[in-house]
């Protein structure tokens, strides 16, 4: 028997910073429009979204910022 020793990299996602944003809701635009994501997951992502819109009419309203059209 020989024991055989090797390196496995792994990649480990790391949680999105405030520069991942943009890129990332653009690319959940570019699937949506492209049909990548199913038709049956649209009622979860509308549900996931939701929450995210409240939070950011809630900041612009407190930082000045104009409220999305």
């Amino acid at each position: 028997m020989q024991v055989v020793e090797r390196r496995v990299e792994i990649r480990v996602p790391l949680e999105p910073t405030r520069r991942d944003w943009p890129r990332l809701l653009g690319e959940l635009a570019a699937q949506l429009d492209d049909g990548r994501v199913y038709d049956r997951d649209l009622p979860a992502l509308g549900r996931a979204l939701d929450p995210v819109l409240r939070s950011y009419r809630r900041r612009a309203r407190w930082s000045g910022v104009p409220d999305l059209p």
